[in-house]
């Protein structure tokens, strides 16, 4: 087994496969962007906690007046690499081999392996899937089945590749540095650039990342820190690193253009999380009876359009999420609003979408549509509307996120839910769309009224829905039931679920 370098320990220890990630060079890299950041960050997550403490009380977010020269500014983001300037089929994985491999030669444009809401982050996932991502860029990728013992390696035509780290709030609990947790995203995004940069540029591509869960320009500058931090210590030139950033909270709705002036330098575009949206705004205001959301959740239609407005005058590009399931409706929706690109979930979409953006969008990209109509109203941005509360919805929602959980605790990023495949983000949502009607005692579109009695028995329904010898759907009906009932939301269900993680 594997020494560590002073400082760093490895709680499950370097068995024979981790050693060729977890080198002794990697694991002082990690080290040194993850104390360079340390102060920071836990400051910033205090800085959450005061924000919070402000809707609780009723305040909502809006445009910042002290920011306002950035956002009436004629700047623009750094020129966008070739291989990311076309993005009109993009799809998201896990880093597993089998599903990396898929996407990688699926057709898409571009390829997001993504260590946090496509994976459980077992030891073994995360592990792994650095390993994986190495034997891209040394070409020595292949994956057999291990049932009809097919072979399936890299093909000519690759997508370009970019990773999605864990954010930057959570926490590694099994990497440890002077007696701390590390910061998951500084651990996912640490290895992959110490071991892949190098190897991407000499493969005319480059080190990307897709940034999850920032909520403000400072956090945004504590990144951008980061990275030039990593070029530095690599010895790369400024702005080598380049990243899209995921608009997926409320707060980050109205700071878009303080986050992109922050990383500039690094910046390639906006990408909409919706599902994660949704569930920031339960997040954020869930005490209010007034914000209890509707069936369909908030409305990400005036949002759309702030971000491509916001993307587009900074020539960033601005990639939109499936929101229905239905990635033909959803790429129409997205091409006709100025969108350049639709993340796709599955291989079998990736045509689907790429057909109806070349059919909407001649050009590789759609920057000249400026969207300047788009309301700067924080009532619109933020999504509100009418519109049913129906049991039928409550019961879905319940059941999936039932589902979404126990893949989760069985180390599965993804769960096929009738027929559409879910992530963690939208078991996320689910779940907090259960808790904020319970809480408020949603009257049903039916006549009746959600109790805890109901709960109790949409529960049992859903557990014999399901085959309990199959999977731990046991332990993931009491970690629903735990959240659910909590009296203060809990903002990350990982946080508690972490623990129960074979």
């Amino acid at each position: 087994m594997a020494k560590t370098p002073k400082g760093i320990e490895v709680l499950p220890g370097i068995g024979r496969e981790a050693a060729r990630v977890l080198t002794a060079d990697a694991l002082r890299f990690v080290a040194d962007l993850h104390r360079a950041a340390g102060s920071e960050r836990q400051l910033h997550m205090a800085l959450r906690v005061e924000r919070q403490a402000l809707f609780d009380k009723g305040h909502l977010p809006d445009f910042r007046a002290d920011t306002a020269a950035i956002r009436d500014g004629s700047w623009k983001a750094a020129a966008i690499p070739r291989d990311l300037l076309d993005l009109r089929g993009c799809i998201v994985t896990g880093p597993s081999r089998k599903d990396l491999l898929a996407a990688l030669n699926s057709g898409a444009k571009l390829c997001l392996a993504d260590f946090g809401d496509f994976t459980a982050p077992g030891w073994d996932n995360i592990i792994r899937g650095q390993i994986n991502l190495m034997d891209r860029w040394t070409s020595a990728m292949e994956h057999v089945d291990p049932v009809t013992k097919k072979r399936v390696s890299l093909s000519q035509r690759l997508a370009a590749l970019m990773v999605r780290p864990r954010a930057l709030h959570q926490d590694e609990p099994r990497v440890k540095l002077d007696g701390k947790p590390v910061a998951a995203g500084i651990f996912d995004a640490g290895l992959y650039l110490f071991h892949n940069a190098k190897p991407a540029l000499a493969k005319a591509s480059g080190p990307y990342f897709c940034l999850p869960q920032i909520e403000s320009r400072l956090e945004a500058r504590m990144w951008n820190d980061i990275l030039l931090h990593a070029q530095s210590l690599l010895g790369l030139a400024a702005g080598t690193i380049r990243v899209h950033v995921q608009i997926d909270s409320v707060c980050a709705a109205f700071e878009m253009e303080e986050i992109a002036y922050e990383l500039r330098e690094h910046l390639a575009g906006f990408s909409l999380a919706a599902s994660r949206y949704g569930f920031s705004v339960i997040r954020s205001f869930g005490l209010h009876k007034p914000f209890v959301l509707a069936d369909a959740g908030p409305s990400v239609a005036v949002l759309s359009g702030l971000l491509i407005r916001t993307a587009h005058r900074r020539g960033l590009l601005a990639l939109a999420s499936l929101t229905r399931g239905d990635a033909g409706a959803d790429a129409g929706n997205a091409v006709r609003e100025g969108f350049d690109g639709l993340w796709t979930s599955h291989p079998d979409q990736v045509q689907t979408v790429t057909k109806i953006f070349n059919a909407d969008m001649p050009t590789a990209n759609q920057l000249y549509v400026t969207r300047d109509e788009a309301t700067l109203r924080n009532k619109d941005i933020l999504g509100l509307a009418d519109g049913a509360r129906s049991e039928a919805v409550f019961k879905h929602n319940l059941r999936a996120a039932l589902l979404g959980f126990e893949s989760w605790l069985s180390g599965r990023g993804t769960v096929l839910v009738d027929g559409v495949h879910e992530d963690a983000a939208s078991a996320e949502f689910r779940r907090a769309q259960v808790w904020q009607w319970l809480r408020h005692g949603v009257k049903l579109d039916s006549g009746g009224k959600l109790t805890d009695k109901v709960f109790e028995k949409c529960l049992a329904e859903a557990l014999k829905d399901v085959k309990l010898a199959d999977g731990r759907y046991k332990e993931a009906a009491v970690l629903l039931k735990s959240l659910v009932n909590a009296k203060h939301f809990e903002p990350d269900f990982t946080v508690p679920g972490l623990r129960k993680l074979a």
